[in-house]
C-alpha cells in the first residue's frame, strides 16, 4: 500500500470508528508504530484527554460543546492542546470562580497532576475556602472588591465567627492606626482575637481600612 492510500485506509477507519488506538489500528493496517504515527500527524488527529492519551480522532468529528469538550461513550477530547490548557479555559470562563471538584466533575478525569503543573507555571489565581481552594478567572483574582462580592465567604467557614470579635477586630484596627494587610496578624495574636485572619482582611477590604483617611 501505498502512502496516499494508507493514509486513505486510515481516514475512513478513524471516521468509522470515530476514535481508536494505536493497537487497533495497527491490527488492521500491519505498518511500524512510527510510521502509523506519522501518518496519524500528517492526518492532523487529536489524541484524547482521557485513557492517557491513548486514542486519537480527526479533527473533523468531533463537536466540541462550550467548554471545547467532546465525548465518545466515555472518551474525551478537547480542541486546546492538552489538558491543563483545558482547565485554565474553564477557569477563565467561570464567572465566580470553580473549585477542583465542580472541573473534575465536567472534565471526568482526576486533575491533581494537572493543577500542580498549572501552579507550577504560576498560571492559576485561587483563594482558600475553608478546607477547599476557589480557581478564579485572572479580572475576578485581581479585583479584590469584586472578589467580596461574588464570594459568599462566610458559608465556606466551619468555625463561627461571633459579631463582638467583629466589632474588636474594627476598634483594634481604627486605634492602632497601622493599617496593613502584613499586621493583621500579629495585631490578632496581640489583642487575642479569636478570628481567622481572612475574615480580617476581608474587612479591611471591604471597608477600605488602608485608606490614609480615617474611614
Amino acid at each position: 500500500m501505498d502512502k496516499k492510500n494508507r493514509l486513505e485506509f486510515i481516514r475512513n477507519f478513524i471516521q468509522t470508528a470515530k476514535a481508536i488506538t494505536i493497537d487497533q489500528l495497527f491490527a488492521h493496517i500491519p505498518y511500524c508504530e512510527k510510521t502509523l504515527r506519522r501518518d496519524i500527524s500528517e492526518l492532523n488527529a487529536i489524541t484524547s484527554y482521557t485513557h492517557r492519551g491513548k486514542f486519537i480522532t480527526l479533527r473533523s468529528i468531533p463537536e466540541f460543546d462550550q467548554n471545547g469538550i467532546w465525548f465518545f461513550n466515555d472518551i474525551g477530547f478537547t480542541k486546546y492542546r492538552n489538558s491543563p490548557d483545558l482547565i485554565v479555559h474553564i477557569i477563565a470562563k467561570s464567572k465566580k470562580g470553580i473549585t477542583k471538584e465542580e472541573l473534575e466533575k465536567i472534565l471526568k478525569i482526576n486533575i491533581s497532576k494537572q493543577i500542580q503543573i498549572l501552579l507550577t507555571q504560576k498560571r492559576l489565581h485561587r483563594v482558600k475556602l475553608g478546607a477547599r481552594y476557589c480557581y478564579l478567572p485572572e479580572g475576578l483574582a485581581k479585583d479584590k472588591n469584586r472578589k467580596i462580592q461574588l464570594l459568599d465567604i462566610e458559608d465556606y467557614y466551619d468555625k463561627k465567627v461571633e459579631i463582638s470579635d467583629l466589632i474588636a477586630v474594627l476598634k483594634v484596627v481604627l486605634s492602632e492606626y497601622k493599617i496593613s494587610l502584613d499586621n493583621l496578624k500579629k495585631l490578632a495574636k496581640k489583642y487575642r482575637l479569636d478570628v481567622p485572619i481572612r475574615k480580617i482582611e476581608q474587612l479591611v477590604v471591604k471597608y477600605n481600612l488602608t485608606s490614609k483617611k480615617k474611614p
